[in-house]
């Protein structure tokens, strides 16, 4: 009976150890955020289907040429009133950041975490948006929507708003600047771009990641990730911080407190 239950004890011990195994593989940081990522990005999905048809044309998972890649747009809505670009967010804690500034921080459970300022990432995608479509970028909107619980501490960036605000920022915008034909055709390029890419969004996710690693190590040996010139400190009216050594020709810059996070 002993020998019984010692068998039991063992068999146990080592299915738990099996499934502890496995759900830790399931469940890496790099899943879970794309996990996370896609939850907001549904939700955001869902708030646009409430707009009209007649004057609103809603694109999802967006893949569109840039530069010599690609670059992946959340949601895409080509409207009577100009056409919105927007980056979803799905992040929980408190979110600070400046428009200038490289990564922006959250703040979780007494830890830090830095991501990538959704406002340069976003203005990547209004620049691919306007070659694709040849419309002038003050008819296009840039929009970043946090969704999730997290709590916005960010200071002159309008374009940053919570999903509930979605809605109601688009709605704002009454000035026609296209017919319903011309929202059509736009919309006609961007879809025809979505379905030529299918096959490419594999490689773009590889050529994502890569892409930031490297930029990552160039700012980490004072190489300016736009231009390739150097990193110099610099004066400037709110404090110091790195500039491009080929300024004015090249305009990067990077707060010292995002130079030591690299």
């Amino acid at each position: 009976m002993e020998i019984l239950l010692i068998v039991v004890v063992i068999l146990i011990a080592v299915l738990f150890l099996f499934y502890k195994t496995d759900q830790s593989t399931l469940n890496t940081p790099e899943e879970i955020a794309d996990k996370k990522g896609r939850q907001g990005e549904e939700e955001v999905k869902r708030i646009l289907a409430g707009l009209p048809r007649t004057e609103y044309v809603v694109l999802n998972d967006v893949l569109l040429p840039a530069g010599n890649g690609t670059t992946q747009v959340d949601h895409i809505v080509v409207s009577l009133y100009g056409i919105f670009v927007i980056e979803a967010k799905n992040y929980a804690g408190k979110i600070y950041g400046t428009r200038n500034s490289e990564k922006w921080s959250q703040y979780l459970n007494g830890e830090q975490y830095n991501f990538r300022n959704p406002i340069k990432q976003n203005l990547g995608h209004v620049i691919a948006i306007e070659k694709a479509t040849m419309v002038s970028n003050r008819n296009i909107i840039p929009l970043v929507v946090f969704t999730g619980n997290a709590t916005l501490k960010v200071q002159g960036c309008d374009e940053v708003i919570y999903d509930g605000m979605l809605l109601e920022t688009i709605c704002r915008y009454k000035e026609k600047v296209f017919t319903a034909e011309l929202m059509e055709v736009y919309a006609r390029i961007i879809d025809d771009i979505i379905e030529e890419n299918q096959e490419t969004k594999s490689a773009h996710v590889n050529q994502v990641r890569e892409k930031i690693v490297r930029r990552d190590q160039e700012v980490k040996t004072g190489q300016c990730p736009r231009c390739n010139g150097r990193l110099v400190l610099r004066k400037g009216k709110y404090g110091d911080f790195y500039g491009c050594s080929n300024y004015p020709r090249c305009t990067y810059t990077l707060s010292i407190a995002d130079k030591e996070k690299n």
